[in-house]
C-alpha cells in the first residue's frame, strides 16, 4: 500500500482513534510535498551485491557499478508511486568502536564470519572511496551503525521530508515513510519460467506504532543480534501482552517479563505465581539485576 493509498484508507473512516488520527495527519503532511530525500541503508544492498558476485570472476569496480544499478532500480520503484527523489544519502556501518559492545559483550556474538561478509565489507570500503570521488552524500561513524545514523537524522524533525529505504526490521521504529527493498516472490513466472519478484515496498510508521514496535522487540529480544528478551516471550506473546493496555501499562508488562526471566518452573505453574516465587527465592538483588538488563537492552535496541 503506497502512502497515498494508505491516506485514502484512513480518510474513509468517519471517526478514528486518537493515534490513528495522528497517523492520518502525518501521512497528509508527508504527501503534501512530493520532493523527498532517500535515506538508503546501504549495508544490505552491499551484502546483496557481494552474495551475487562471491562465486563469480569479478573486480571491485564491477561490483560498485552493480551496487549503483540496484540502487537506481530501487529509486525508480519509489518514484513510480509519484514521489520525486531529489537526493540520496547513503548510510554505511563501518564502526570499529560500536558503543553496543561496551554495553553487552555478547552483542552479535552469534554471527559467523563468512566470505560473503568479507567481500561485502571490501565493497563498502571501495564504495565509500568512490562516493568521495563522485561527491555523493554518504554517512559512516566509528561508534554508530547505519540504522543509528538514519534514526538520528529523522528524529531531527525531518520525518516529513525523507523516506527510510531499508530491509532492516529495526528501522521500522523510525517515524514516517519506509520503502523496503527486499524482494519477494509474487507467485507468477516470467517468460523464462523464473519466479517474478517485487519489492516489499511501502509502509508508514506513526508515533504509537514506533512505541509499540520498540516494546514488542524489547519484550522478545533480538535473536539476530544475540540480545535476550523476557522469559519465554516470542513474537505472538509480545503482541498479546501489550494488546489493550495504555502506554504505561505496556511498559509495565515488558518490565514484568524481565522480572520473571530465567525462572525454571518444571511444574508449569508460572502464570500468576511466578512473580511471587521469584521474589521469594531469587531475592530483590537479582530482581534489580534483571531491571538493569532491561535498561541496558533499552539502550541496545532503541534507535
Amino acid at each position: 500500500m503506497t502512502p497515498q493509498e494508505e491516506l485514502t484508507y484512513w480518510k474513509s473512516f468517519i471517526k478514528l482513534k486518537p493515534h490513528e488520527a495522528v497517523k492520518r495527519d502525518m501521512l497528509e503532511d508527508w504527501i503534501s510535498n512530493r520532493d523527498k530525500i532517500a535515506l538508503l541503508d546501504s549495508d544490505s544492498l552491499a551484502y546483496n551485491v557481494a552474495s551475487f558476485w562471491i562465486d563469480k570472476e569479478h573486480n571491485i569496480e564491477e561490483m560498485f557499478q552493480d551496487f549503483c544499478e540496484q540502487r537506481q532500480n530501487i529509486i525508480l520503484a519509489i518514484e513510480e508511486s509519484g514521489i520525486n527523489v531529489v537526493d540520496i544519502y547513503h548510510y554505511f556501518t563501518t564502526c570499529s568502536n560500536n558503543f553496543r559492545y561496551k554495553l553487552c559483550k555478547d552483542y552479535k556474538a552469534n554471527r559467523v564470519e563468512s566470505p560473503v561478509k568479507k567481500l561485502a565489507r571490501k565493497l563498502v570500503s571501495y564504495t565509500i572511496h568512490r562516493m568521495e570521488e563522485l561527491d555523493w552524500a554518504f554517512w559512516s561513524s566509528n561508534d554508530l551503525e547505519a540504522d543509528d545514523g538514519i534514526a538520528k537524522y529523522v528524529s531531527n524533525d525531518n520525518a516529513k521530508n525523507v523516506i527510510t529505504v531499508s530491509i532492516d526490521k529495526d528501522l521500522k521504529q523510525v517515524l514516517g515513510a519506509h520503502f523496503d527493498y527486499y524482494k519477494v516472490k509474487t507467485g507468477e513466472l516470467d517468460v523464462w519460467d523464473k519466479p517474478i519478484k517485487e519489492y516489499r515496498g511501502w509502509s508508514f510508521t506513526s508515533p504509537q506504532e514506533s512505541y509499540d514496535m520498540f516494546l514488542e522487540q524489547l519484550a522478545m529480544g533480538d535473536k539476530s543480534d544475540n540480545v535476550k528478551g523476557g522469559y519465554l516471550i516470542g513474537e505472538v506473546k509480545a503482541k498479546e501482552m501489550l494488546e489493550g493496555k495504555t502506554n504505561f501499562g505496556k511498559l509495565l508488562a515488558v518490565a514484568r517479563a524481565y522480572r520473571v526471566y530465567n525462572i525454571k518452573d518444571k511444574d508449569g505453574i508460572c502464570k500468576q505465581k511466578t512473580l511471587k516465587q521469584y521474589q521469594k527465592h531469587k531475592g530483590l538483588k537479582t530482581m534489580s539485576n534483571d531491571m538493569d538488563r532491561l535498561r541496558k537492552n533499552v539502550k541496545l535496541m532503541r534507535l
